[in-house]
């Protein structure tokens, strides 16, 4: 073994615990998969949705279709499984012909889809389904692809961990990260997105770099630049990895020297590294050639990194998707570095340098929450790293010295937060825990909830809740808008098929933003300070009233003084039955009897919907309640 090399005990050939516990975790997973399918759904909960659409494009468009180039194909797709909201998976070829697009997505995840997506097109042909690229076997064969890779990815993470840890402590870094993590998000409901590949090739990263350093050969370094090329070529950015096999076993100055003379005596093997990790990205390479005439491009557009202001603590803290709020139990491992630098140094050196790098990038990225998502999932792949300082911190707690109450409140901490993790996955797999824009009067109005009330979904657009119970207050209706006196026309979207107690409503639509409103003056509602408002309405829809809200503003010489707008649609919305969304909102202190209330329906470009009864109720703190006019703002 190399000097420079962080000491490794032999593997035990009776791992029997880890072992286990890969088999019965990966059983779970399995389990879970089977629980929610949503392969042969037409809607966006399947597999092949959204960001995957454009990783995976590149196989039905070069191999079902032939069109790699302008993907007139992609319309039908839309319109039979309407896998996103729109097509922005490939834009027009700058400066290329008219049409002609280039994806957004390197081609990385399809190199790796590609038994899977050929398995899916030959059993779409033996079961009669479409052999489009995205009917039920295409769907099902991607799923439990990355249910493989997932396998394969733990498999290997075990491997690693048994050169330096017991079994026991394997087996529970490996219960830890799948249960207590986002990761089970990842490898299991979300398996076909980046993550849970750039694990396993995490995983794979580690393995071939000790072996590696163990006995240096050409055939484990040019492991090494295949695994480095392809984690590029899914995602440029995971660059960062390579800090692993360069770092690796550096304690000092001193061994850092060491280190270079060794790359310095070994450069056949830096050299071959270096050839198979251009390899591994030339595809995409060569594609950006084809169909940009250069071989390197940008493709994100708009979207960028600003190194110089990271979003640290958004990332690490925030309700919206900080990482340790939604996945607490990762401070075992932030601990266990401390553990890891004072007792192997070889080891510590590789491991922390990459994390705090890697979150640096990963927080630089403009988009920094990173679409839907529960938690940070940029951070998922880096698990497989970040195992080796919570082995540490396992290995650490269950040394015999340690006080036997504190191994017991630790464990049962650990529970408690595994519990939190699989309860939470399953809000987030119900929408209870909103893919994008969480914040903290909602994350804690919803926590521990399996049934959230409209009160608690309106938290995630208008930030007002009542002090105090609802039958606290004494409530006023100031008005109501029916539309039954209106006369219908295509025109002003009076409807007359559609209503609540009538046939009477207004049809809401992209084409025509705003809906009547409904005004009323604060002098003659006599809306006074303490008091609060609530907006309502009446809202049928056949799929959902998505993108368009229900808006309550306070005008004052024209201008907005307060401004609210609450999504129509969520979960306790039911298709094609009348539904009442409502939120409250409170009278300003400075409120003026010249100020208009006013109380409408504002439709972003969404989905057709009916509305009916508009409506604004004044509610005033009883007297009974203990509250005054004052007390209750």
């Amino acid at each position: 073994m190399l000097s420079s090399t962080p000491a490794a005990a032999a593997p035990s050939r009776r791992a029997w615990w880890s072992g286990l516990a890969l088999v019965v975790l990966f059983l779970l997973m399995v389990q879970a998969r089977l629980w929610a399918p949503y392969w042969d759904t037409r809607n966006v909960q399947a597999i092949l949705t959204w960001d995957v659409m454009g990783y995976y494009l590149y196989l039905p468009a070069q191999f079902i279709y032939h069109d790699l180039s302008y993907q007139k194909f992609v319309a039908d797709i839309m319109r039979e499984y309407s896998p996103s909201g729109s097509f922005y998976q490939a834009f027009q070829v700058p400066g290329g012909p008219a049409g002609a697009l280039v994806m957004k997505y390197t081609c990385g995840l399809a190199v790796l889809f590609t038994p899977f997506f050929w398995l899916g097109h030959w059993a779409a042909g033996l079961l009669d389904y479409p052999q489009d690229g995205f009917s039920a076997p295409y769907q099902i064969a991607i799923a439990f692809g990355g249910l493989l890779y997932a396998l394969l990815g733990l498999g290997l993470l075990r491997r690693v961990l048994l050169r330096y840890f017991s079994d026991v402590v394997t087996a529970l870094v490996l219960v830890l990260l799948v249960l207590g993590s986002n990761y089970f998000q990842y490898a299991v409901f979300d398996g076909a997105m980046a993550h849970n590949y750039l694990f396993t090739l995490y995983a794979l990263l580690l393995w071939l770099t000790i072996r590696w350093h163990e006995q240096p050969g050409l055939k484990w370094a040019a492991a090494i630049g295949l695994t480095l090329g392809l984690m590029i070529l899914i995602r440029p950015s995971e660059a960062v990895a390579g800090l692993i096999p360069v770092l690796w076993g550096v304690t000092s100055i001193g061994a850092a020297r060491q280190k270079l003379l060794l790359a310095l005596r070994r450069w056949p093997d830096v050299l071959v590294a270096g050839f198979f990790l251009v390899l591994g990205v030339l595809p995409q390479l060569l594609y950006w050639k084809w169909a940009t005439g250069h071989f390197l491009f940008y493709s994100y557009q708009e979207q960028s990194f600003n190194f110089l202001r990271p979003h640290t603590y958004q990332v690490l803290f925030s309700y919206k998707k900080g990482w340790l709020l939604y996945t607490p139990l990762m401070v075992l491992p932030l601990i266990g570095m401390v553990i890891l630098w004072r007792r192997n140094r070889a080891l510590a050196v590789p491991v922390v340098a990459y994390f705090l790098i890697n979150l640096w990038v990963v927080s630089a990225w403009d988009i920094w929450w990173y679409g839907g998502s529960i938690g940070q999932r940029a951070l998922v792949q880096s698990y497989a790293v970040l195992s080796v300082p919570l082995a540490y911190f396992l290995t650490w707690l269950l040394e015999p010295q340690r006080r036997r109450a504190l191994q017991m409140a630790v464990a049962v901490l650990v529970v408690l937060l595994i519990d939190l993790n699989l309860f939470q996955h399953w809000q987030y797999m119900a929408s209870i825990i909103h893919a994008e824009e969480m914040n903290r009067d909602y994350y804690w109005a919803v926590f521990n909830k399996t049934k959230p009330g409209q009160a608690d979904y309106a938290l995630l657009d208008v930030p007002n809740r009542l002090p105090q119970p609802e039958r606290d207050y004494d409530l006023r209706t100031l008005g109501k808008l029916d539309f039954e006196n209106e006369a219908p026309s295509a025109e002003n979207g009076f409807n007359a098929e559609v209503g609540y107690y009538s046939k009477q409503s207004f049809h809401s639509e992209a084409a025509r933003q705003y809906s009547p409103a409904l005004t009323v003056r604060a002098g003659d509602a006599r809306a006074q300070p303490g008091q609060w408002l609530r907006a309502s309405c009446q809202v049928y829809s056949d799929y959902g009233a998505w993108n368009t809200k229900l808006v309550m503003s306070i005008e004052r010489d024209g201008k907005n003084v307060q401004w609210n707008g609450m999504r129509l649609q969520n979960n306790l919305s039911v298709n094609r039955a009348w539904n009442q969304p409502w939120f409250y909102a409170p009278v300003p202190d400075d409120v003026q009897p010249n100020d208009v209330i006013k109380v409408l329906v504002l439709n972003e470009n969404g989905s057709p919907s009916f509305i009916d009864d508009l409506q604004i109720d004044l509610l005033t703190p009883k007297p009974a309640a203990g509250t005054n006019l004052a007390a209750a703002q």
